[in-house]
């Protein structure tokens, strides 16, 4: 049996225990919390205080946007609108991306674990 067959095996055995972890997550609130916990905790605090900051200040300018008057007014707040619209997107699709950094270090330790198991079964057959 070589080496592959051995890790096809011993993914098969481990099948039953990865659907469990699956099953175990919750959903979107426990991926959102989860990028407060480890060393980019305070930047990503950050990120969703301007994320929060960004959207208020969007609501605001698209508020005078609609009640404003003459035309050069609504121009000026249509467009700071329009800029904190894009500083919102690009914050959020940061913090998306910290929660996709996030998951994927933790499948990459997940996967750490299981080749860490599979050379200790291959050391005991020897």
């Amino acid at each position: 049996m070589n080496l592959d067959d051995k890790i096809k095996q011993a993914l098969k055995m481990d099948q039953a225990e990865v659907e469990q972890v699956l099953l175990s997550e919750k959903g979107l609130l426990p991926r959102v919390l989860g990028v407060f916990k480890g060393s980019m905790k305070g930047w990503n605090i950050m990120g969703f205080i301007l994320a929060v900051a960004t959207a208020i200040g969007m609501f605001w300018c698209g508020y005078y946007f609609f009640v404003s008057d003459n035309l050069m007014e609504q121009v000026f707040w249509g467009f700071i609108a329009l800029a904190f619209l894009t500083a919102n997107m690009a914050t959020k699709i940061w913090f998306w991306m910290e929660m996709n950094r996030h998951s994927t270090s933790r499948e990459i330790k997940r996967l750490e674990v299981v080749i860490a198991q599979l050379v200790a079964q291959l050391n005991e057959s020897k």
